[in-house]
């Protein structure tokens, strides 16, 4: 009987020499294309971990925990000593604004003393004002328990608005903004559900004109005592806000304290010295050549060459080398690739349809609804579709097009939803950990660099995945509807990982009907005088649609992945070879030919990436705002308004923009494809947009290192003076929670391995 199906009527079969164990041919071709017959029969997919029959995509419960390679006494201080010397500035700054605060709590009461908090350890604080997290001091009413950050007490005595212009009131703001749409939409109603926070402003109620009153005045007191605010603020107005901590008292201070002394023993580590382009991607006597070799890849053509080449090593490079290559370029903000990270796995696959067959077993008698449909978004109009989750991987791999015969795009974000997917996809999550390069930044659960993993046990930990993303993309640009990430800036460092493609191609009667649309498109927008390549709306897709009625699934345009150069792909359309399994020499040369089709280099990558420096953020939030009004978005119509370019993640940048941002303000970013198997490392703090040039599935992780975490505050600061009901203004991250407890750990874990035995 066949492991995979349980079957014996399928014709011949594979005997494994390790367990003796029995796979068809008919399964191996449709389930595991790459692994010839001698192969299997040397280890078959179950002694190899990556099989995913029925029974064995079960096991998760008795997965082995993946764990990192073992790290020397030496590196553990060195780590320690690193961390240490990144976060000491952020902590003097954090313990200077607490003495601040204690300094005016000195003038109110005689006896200082400050009373600690009755909060529980997985209970998360936020500033009732900024929506900002708070750490440690705050001050808080006694009556209704509203809270008000230290950032907001300072901006109040120095007569500015708590929470900056934006926060005047966020909630006034908001309601402006509402009041201001509903006048020119006449309340305006839309079938389809919207994405994001927009879809707050299409809703307006009777409240909105009562919310635009002016709100009463919120003033400090001559001794710099903050009374709680009226209710129209959101307080009750009757008593002072109380000086609280969250720690015991002076703890800040004696960690402090103790840092310092451990950095002033330590000599600062190379790696720390940032103003230099890296030494080892350098020739010795040329500072202005670099030496190229297969380790780097060209990504930009800036003036100041330094940073052109983007450090691109493959896994076994890695593995050769210490972890200060990657660190001398992480430091610098630079992203980083790292090529061929799947080839280290068990081999588990990624193909849509296998994925979805471990999603179902995992969750029998549970989540039985999510294995049916999910919510996907059209890329067109950018509002989000129910489609049954068969449907949708079947035109991951054949695609799918509206009734007008224009491309549609559909994408998954977060399926299934991280904080489940070790739970549900519980092979895969062990599989994805496993290829991680630089674990010790990356490792979601004892990454020694990763300050995440440094959170008390019984804290409140922040959601950073893993998440996937599955998109159907094409590598034309349609200039409405592309398959795109739209351009915006994460709060914490991220890994992503291209794990499978497909590759869909347009017969020529459906291209030839694209060419007609954009050319109506094309002219539309003339006639609008609008300067980019993204015309109005289809007809036949502003209303609610069922996918089962106006999509169709492309005809004519599968690829014969086994006769192209190109490999990736090769592993979604295993129907394909199961239709032409069991023909003797024709079924082996078929496989051999994928096999070899695999282990070539892929002609272009399944994703098209632009990060932008962190310094040329000022120059590229200048340029989007003076172009926004440019960009479609939501409808596919022109934006209405911007509250921030780059964190309202409205806006992708085409080729014509990338021109005329490098031409007006003399900025470019690092432009690259990824190819399947390649693990791109985006610093903290560094804007980016992808754009998927085949269908593909990315699984991403978010992590927190010592080298970025000024970023993360700094992007903290910024989110904090957003509107109240802004997509980015909530405190995800807690990122000075992670510096306070990361720097414990340090110091703890350092002074406890340099002890001097007595």
């Amino acid at each position: 009987m066949c492991h995979q199906c349980q079957r014996n009527d399928k014709g011949r079969v594979v005997w494994c020499s390790k367990c003796n164990k029995r796979y068809c041919v008919c399964c191996t071709e449709r389930w595991y294309p790459f692994q010839t017959e001698e192969e299997i029969a040397e280890a078959c997919p179950f002694c190899r971990g990556n099989c995913n029959c029925k029974a064995c995509l079960r096991r998760g419960s008795r997965l082995k925990v993946v764990r990192m390679k073992q790290t020397s006494k030496a590196d553990m201080v060195h780590y320690s000593q690193h961390t240490i010397c990144m976060l000491l500035p952020m902590l003097i700054k954090f313990q200077e604004e607490q003495i601040k605060e204690q300094v005016v709590e000195a003038r109110i009461q005689e006896n200082l003393e400050i009373p600690k908090a009755k909060i529980a350890s997985d209970e998360r604080l936020y500033c009732d004002n900024c929506n900002t997290s708070i750490v440690d001091f705050h001050r808080s009413c006694p009556d209704c328990s509203y809270d008000l950050c230290l950032r907001c007490c300072r901006e109040l005595r120095e007569g500015c608005q708590p929470g900056g212009d934006s926060a005047e009131s966020s909630q006034q703001q908001y309601t402006k903004r509402v009041y201001a749409q509903s006048e020119n939409k006449k309340q305006k109603k839309i079938a389809r559900g919207s994405t994001g926070w927009e879809r707050r402003l299409e809703s307006v109620n009777s409240q909105t004109a009562h919310a635009l009153k002016p709100l009463p005045d919120w003033k400090v007191n001559s001794d710099g005592s903050i009374p709680c605010p009226p209710k129209e603020r959101g307080g009750c107005g009757n008593n002072l806000l109380e000086l609280t901590s969250m720690f015991e008292s002076n703890w800040v201070a004696e960690l402090e304290e103790k840092a310092q002394k451990i950095a002033s023993s330590c000599e600062l580590p190379e790696t720390l010295r940032d103003s230099q382009p890296c030494s080892l991607c350098f020739k010795p006597n040329s500072q202005d050549k670099i030496e190229l070799s297969d380790k780097f890849r060209r990504a930009s053509n800036r003036k100041d060459n330094s940073d052109n080449y983007m450090y691109c090593p493959t896994v076994q490079d890695i593995k050769c080398e210490n972890l200060q290559h990657f660190q001398k370029h992480w430091i610098r903000g630079e992203p980083v690739i790292v090529r061929n990270v799947l080839d280290d796995t068990s081999g588990l696959s990624w193909e849509p349809m296998v994925m979805w067959r471990a999603f179902r077993e995992t969750t029998k008698g549970k989540f039985r609804e999510e294995t049916k449909t999910v919510n996907a978004i059209d890329c067109l109009d950018w509002y989000t579709v129910e489609i049954n989750i068969h449907q949708f991987f079947k035109g991951y791999t054949e695609g799918r097009m509206h009734k007008d015969q224009w491309p549609e795009m559909l994408k998954l974000k977060d399926w299934p939803p991280s904080n489940y997917f070790e739970e549900r996809l519980p092979r895969h999550g062990a599989e994805f950990i496993s290829a991680l390069p630089f674990q010790e930044y990356a490792h979601p659960k004892c990454g020694l660099l990763n300050l995440a993993t440094k959170l008390p046990a019984n804290c409140l930990k922040p959601d950073l995945g893993p998440k996937t993303y599955i998109a159907y993309g094409t590598r034309e640009e349609l200039g409405r509807g592309d398959s795109v990430t739209k351009l915006h800036c994460d709060m914490s460092d991220a890994v992503n990982v291209l794990t499978h493609t497909a590759e869909i191609k347009f017969s020529p009667s459906q291209r030839m009907g694209i060419e007609k649309l954009k050319n109506k498109y094309r002219a539309l927008d003339s006639k609008d005088n609008v300067k980019i390549n993204e015309p109005s709306l289809p007809h036949g897709t502003g209303e609610h649609k069922k996918h089962d009625d106006i999509g169709s699934m492309v005809t004519g345009n599968i690829v014969d992945k086994f006769q192209e150069h190109d490999s990736v792909g090769n592993e979604s359309r295993p129907e394909i070879s199961g239709k032409m399994g069991n023909k003797g020499i024709g079924s082996k040369r078929l496989k051999e030919a994928k096999i070899a089709s695999r282990n070539k280099n892929s002609e272009y990558g399944g994703a098209l990436w632009d990060i932008f420096r962190r310094e040329d953020v000022p120059k590229l939030h200048a340029y989007l705002q003076k172009y926004w009004n440019e960009f479609r978005h939501i409808m596919n119509k022109p934006l209405e308004e911007v509250v921030h370019p780059i964190h309202d993640q409205t806006i992708y940048l085409n080729a014509e923009h990338k021109r005329k941002l490098k031409e007006e303000f003399q900025i470019e970013p690092w432009t690259f494809e990824q190819h399947l198997g390649e693990a791109v490392f985006i610093p903290a703090g560094c804007p980016h947009q992808v754009r998927n040039l085949k269908s593909c599935i990315k699984v991403a992780l978010d992590f927190v290192s010592p080298e970025n975490v000024h970023e993360c505050i700094r992007l903290t600061d910024e989110f904090r003076l957003l509107p109240k009901e802004h997509r980015a203004k909530e405190d995800k991250l807690e990122v000075k929670k992670i510096i306070l407890h990361a720097m414990n750990s340090a110091v703890t874990q350092f002074n406890s391995l340099t002890k001097v035995k007595k």
